[in-house]
């Protein structure tokens, strides 16, 4: 089941999004941290502050939180054309399911919806091959590349810039 994450569910939140860093710290920007770090109070007044333009869609398998993605739209009058996708994480014993697939896809439905959205662009590392096949499928297509981005363990990412227009809503 797919929904969107609350303030009821920040210490499943927490502990995903602790796990993804720890688990694939070449994948995100940010930086591993351990769950103690995490501001329990802050976490969940940002989840209960969580709307249709900015939102993290939960894959749940029974009670399970399995995988993760978060949205946001520009709001800013220049830029609220453009969103955001970030941190896609799917626990590696759920992965081969379609999960990461299934939650994107959802995204995309609930991005279709906002009236004026017309891009939703995301970054990859050049590591996350899975990850790439994946926004390749929905459409996704790479307009740059920033070598040597990050690093990890003194090992240069080369970060990927992905997007996607969205075609009008009919009827």
């Amino acid at each position: 089941m797919i929904r969107a994450l609350n303030e009821n569910d920040v210490a499943a939140f927490i502990k995903i999004r602790c796990d993804s860093l720890q688990m694939s710290p070449s994948s995100f920007g940010a930086d591993p941290r351990p769950e103690t770090e995490m501001d329990v109070q802050t976490t969940r007044r940002d989840l209960a502050n969580k709307n249709d333009s900015n939102f993290i869609l939960g894959y749940f398998e029974g009670a399970e939180l399995a995988g993760i993605v978060g949205f946001i739209r520009e709001q800013r009058l220049k830029t609220k054309h453009r969103s955001f996708i970030w941190g896609v994480f799917v626990y590696p014993a759920h992965r081969g399911k379609g999960i990461a697939t299934q939650l994107m896809e959802e995204t995309m439905q609930r991005a279709k919806r906002l009236e004026g959205l017309q891009k939703v662009t995301l970054s990859v590392t050049d590591t996350s091959l899975a990850a790439r096949k994946v926004y390749e499928k929905l459409g996704f297509k790479e307009y740059a590349r920033e070598p040597d981005a990050m690093r990890w363990e003194g090992e240069p990412l080369e970060e990927i810039f992905m997007s996607v227009a969205l075609a009008p809503l009919e009827g």
